[in-house]
């Protein structure tokens, strides 16, 4: 629940963070005689902050005055209307909506999701980032079955296996290591089991009995290993 509670409230401000970003692109856009409503829909719909980074590079170097005739919308160094054709011989200036506070209250919003994200870390203890370097990594993950070979890495490898029915009742691990030690840690609430799986010499079963229906983790520990390789495999 905890957990639920920490997502929700990081997903919440980031909303609201893009929301203030969207208001202070409209006024933005305004307040520079721009197509507000277009460049906003750019701004909010671009992937990956792209339409953010063409308003800056692009929008932001335009500016416009209004025509006193028609109030169009034209460049500043333009001699006539493009829209009226009345010569530019004075200046109406576009008025200014104040857009500081948006960007402040997007900043905040948005480090404030950064904090809870980072509460959702801190709380939560199965969670891992798999950072790291790999040399030569290849990892296969299906339903029953999880493969690794690398020559030198220092990633965490873990995954989860779902027991029901006290199916799985075993895993079968094919694992060897040229140099170090490597070993698989299961885990289930208080019950844990360390296997040392450096060289198998063939296939070794790890029996599941001891462990109740339900999600079982398992990890990969690397103690100064080179050239691992690990098959596992369950039924």
């Amino acid at each position: 629940m905890k957990d639920l509670i920490w997502i929700f409230t990081c997903f919440l401000l980031i909303g609201i963070a893009w929301i203030f970003l969207w208001r202070w692109t409209y006024k933005d856009a305004t307040n520079r005689g721009l197509n507000a409503k277009l460049w906003t829909l750019i701004v909010a719909f671009a992937p990956s902050g792209i339409g953010l980074l063409i308003y800056f590079l692009v929008a932001r170097k335009q500016s416009f005055i209004k025509c006193v005739n028609c109030s169009n919308s034209i460049p500043t160094d333009s001699r006539y209307c493009n829209k009226c054709g009345n010569t530019v011989t004075e200046i109406k200036i576009i008025e200014k909506r104040p857009t500081k506070h948006l960007i402040i209250g997007f900043i905040i919003s948005f480090l404030l999701a950064i904090l809870s994200f980072v509460g959702f870390v801190i709380n939560n203890e199965d969670f891992e980032f798999k950072s790291g370097y790999s040399i030569f990594l290849v990892e296969v993950n299906t339903n029953s079955k999880w493969n690794i070979s690398y020559y030198k890495s220092s990633a965490k490898f873990s995954r989860t296996i779902d027991k029901k029915d006290n199916q799985p009742s075993v895993i079968n691990i094919d694992a060897s290591c040229d140099e170090g030690h490597l070993y698989l840690k299961l885990t289930q609430n208080d019950v844990e089991e360390l296997v040392d799986i450096t060289n198998t010499n063939g296939t070794l079963k790890i029996n599941l009995s001891k462990f109740k229906n339900g999600e079982i983790k398992l990890k990969l520990i690397d103690k100064d290993c080179k050239g691992v390789g690990l098959e596992a495999n369950w039924e």
